[in-house]
């Protein structure tokens, strides 16, 4: 360890003892200060930043046990170890109690007192550096902060701005051309989300091609089919508001960060709000994590209770993701571990009637790819 720049005060009202403890420290590579007493150590320690102070515990005038207290608190990044006589060993255990971090014993043991030194200082270079990280950390939060606030604020915007031009389209005659508009719109706020989670690039046209599978499956009518398939495209705009450092975290989230997940179908909610042509969709896409059983969330829907849209939603969605590599896991399932898993899921988390329905189709879809001749080469 680099010793040159660390500063330690000894505080003795013996100028022998000053004077040993001194030279060890100087040996050592520290540079090294001296006080009488501890109102003397005071205001050193106001004039100079000192890594460490070494004082003793009884001297005359301010004593080390009265002087430590205010030493802790106006210099709390310098590390205290007090001197102390063979038999004041449980009053150093309190001095410990009120902030020293260590005490050595008279007579000195000059090597035993230079690995206490070094190992206090250590010790405060680790707090030192943990609360610099904690800084730079919170520094880092607050930045993905405005980041979120920015993509809501541009997803808001872009709404806006795509709502005026739609309204300026009006009219029966114009009907195909603002259904179309809308989809535009619906594709761009998800490839935004996605923008924001580029792991998930196609996650949402993915979703929404196999709900309308399902849907198509459960013999929907066409207009439920197209509904389903653009609630599935938006399912997950609301992501937007989740800071980075949660969704690519690559092991668990802990229950403060998955709380921070879990806001993500009501700010979605929030930002559709705004646009009357998706006010039908918007309990499709808040309820997509809403469990069969009732465990789910936002509003622990069950059954029934959840709309029919969103349950296809929440059973495609879990297919994708199941089969697609996350930043919590690189590798992904193969479909037909993926159907073992929601088998296994189904009447807990899924509804087993659309579960059996992605069945199907993911059957007719392996014996079509079965049966499709194969060039010789």
């Amino acid at each position: 360890m680099d010793n040159a720049k660390q500063a330690i005060l000894v505080v003795d009202d013996e100028e022998s003892i000053r004077g040993i403890l001194c030279r060890k420290l100087g040996v050592d590579g520290y540079e090294c200060d001296v006080a009488a007493d501890g109102k003397e150590a005071l205001w050193k320690a106001f004039m100079k930043d000192f890594d460490l102070v070494l004082m003793d515990i009884k001297m005359p005038g301010l004593s080390g046990m009265v002087a430590l207290p205010q030493m802790v608190t106006d210099h709390p990044d310098t590390s205290v170890v007090m001197l102390t006589a063979l038999a004041d060993a449980k009053t150093a255990t309190e001095a410990m109690k009120q902030g020293a971090y260590d005490f050595v014993t008279k007579p000195f043991d000059l090597d035993d007192l230079s690995m206490r030194v070094s190992r206090a200082l250590e010790r405060r270079k680790l707090v030192l550096e943990n609360r610099e990280y904690q800084r730079r950390l919170e520094d880092k939060v607050q930045w993905q902060a405005g980041q979120v606030h920015q993509y809501h604020q541009e997803a808001t915007d872009a709404l806006s701005r795509e709502q005026g031009a739609i309204n300026k389209l009006g009219g029966g005659d114009h009907q195909g051309r603002l259904e179309e508009a809308y989809l535009q719109m619906a594709r761009s706020l998800a490839l935004m989300a996605e923008s924001h989670e580029p792991y998930a690039v196609g996650h949402s046209e993915r979703v929404s091609l196999r709900a309308g599978e399902i849907a198509t499956q459960l013999r929907l009518s066409p207009e439920m089919n197209e509904q389903i398939k653009m609630a599935a495209t938006l399912h997950d705009i609301g992501k937007v508001v989740i800071r980075d450092d949660i969704l690519f975290k690559p092991g668990p989230l802990t229950p403060a960060e998955y709380s921070e997940v879990k806001r993500h179908p009501g700010a979605a909610v929030e930002i559709l709000h705004r646009i009357e042509y998706f006010k039908d969709l918007i309990p499709l896409v808040e309820s997509h994590h809403e469990w069969y059983n009732g465990k789910g969330y936002p509003k622990k829907l069950k059954g029934d209770e959840i709309p029919l849209g969103a349950r296809i939603i929440a059973v495609a969605d879990a297919f994708d993701a199941m089969t697609c590599s996350r930043p919590y896991r690189p590798t992904f399932m193969s479909h037909e571990d993926a159907i073992q898993a929601l088998k296994k899921g189904a009447a807990a988390q899924w509804d087993p009637r659309i579960v059996d329905a992605l069945i199907k189709v993911l059957e007719r879809e392996s014996k079509m790819l079965e049966s499709t001749p194969r060039e010789n080469g």
